[in-house]
């Protein structure tokens, strides 16, 4: 017999199941201090490519890219980084990570007209191709790294 306590957990459990999906790129960030470098690892969890875009060209705010906090003399300030640089003077609008793949990127602070960095903010889009619908589809994740 169901009761309305066995209902309740079945509609919750149910709920659960459909908003807990599996992220698609796992991803560390990390922060060297003695050489002064963040590094990015991006995982593939899937059996499809994954395209990771690039911060635009024409708006900083758009694509993957990493937000520098900087705290000094009482104020904050920002500085934006693209994810990839320059490929034979040409911009790269984005790099495909291979299913069950790893992409390793190392960015180096030293040239980085910044003091005392408190903050790296990652902002990272993705694409794909959706296996049941074959359209393109996109995710946006982002993670915080506090460099104390």
């Amino acid at each position: 017999m169901i009761t309305s306590k066995h209902l309740s957990i079945s509609i919750v459990l149910l709920g659960i199941s459909i908003f807990c999906t599996a992220q698609e790129v796992k991803i560390e960030f990390s922060y060297d201090k003695p050489n002064n470098s963040l590094t990015l690892i991006l995982t593939n969890n899937t059996d499809k490519e994954i395209l990771i875009m690039n911060q635009g060209r024409l708006s900083e705010f758009s694509g993957s890219y990493i937000v520098l906090t900087e705290f000094s003399n009482g104020k904050s300030s920002d500085l934006t980084i693209c994810l990839f640089t320059l490929e034979s003077g040409k911009w790269i609008l984005h790099k495909g990570l291979s299913p069950k793949g790893r992409m390793e990127l190392f960015y180096p602070l030293d040239s980085i007209p910044a003091n005392n960095l408190t903050r790296a903010h990652l902002f990272l889009s993705t694409y794909s191709n959706d296996e049941k619908t074959g359209k393109l589809t996109s995710k946006r994740y982002e993670k915080n790294l506090y460099l104390n």
